[in-house]
């Protein structure tokens, strides 16, 4: 059985209509930066339930791989998450609270087989919501370091999502690093 099947990062699972995601902006790095801001995210929460953040990207951390971190409307505290991951041979998990953004993966980084980006793909769950918390998911793989992560947690805020700040907690994402925002209706 596929996550798909599951309804574990599709929009049926996320409660919506395939079909529905629509993409709201792409920033393709043309030089090294420590992190990428959507803005003004607001003016969508009339249209979107959900949000969706797919990441194409490779750090210049001197390390295989290097933390990729999310934050909300500028929030710098409050954030918890937990992670499974495996390699095929070996099941790891991690947790960890009161953190200062979210961490949902791990690109590759500078000691990786060159020119090798990781994946991940990050749900915003009713990101919109004025009575819920903020919670995500996230699933992220990179060839070259034989493993996979499944990734979710929280931050304690009701506040609307307005803004979205993707770190690289430990370096920068190199040129050529993508990163897309797509809307789900709901």
């Amino acid at each position: 059985m596929t996550l798909s099947a599951l309804g574990i990062f599709s929009a049926a699972g996320a409660g919506v209509v395939a079909g529905t995601y629509e993409l709201i902006e792409t920033q393709i790095l043309g030089s090294s930066q420590a992190s990428v801001v959507f803005s003004s995210l607001g003016t969508y929460s009339s249209t979107y339930k959900h949000l969706q953040i797919r990441v194409t990207a490779r750090s210049t951390r001197a390390d295989l791989d290097s933390p990729l971190g999310v934050q909300f409307n500028g929030i710098t505290s409050g954030y918890f998450w937990h992670a499974l991951k495996g390699t095929g041979s070996a099941v790891q998990f991690e947790a960890l609270t009161s953190q200062s953004s979210m961490r949902l993966g791990s690109p590759t980084a500078a000691n990786s087989t060159a020119n090798n980006f990781g994946a991940t793909v990050v749900d915003i769950l009713d990101a919109y919501s004025t009575t819920k918390n903020k919670t995500f998911r996230s699933l992220t793989g990179a060839t070259n370091l034989d493993r996979i992560q499944l990734m979710s947690g929280s931050v304690a805020s009701t506040n609307s999502v307005t803004s979205i700040t993707v770190l690289d907690q430990f370096g920068s994402f190199v040129s050529g690093s993508r990163f897309s925002l797509y809307g789900i209706k709901g």
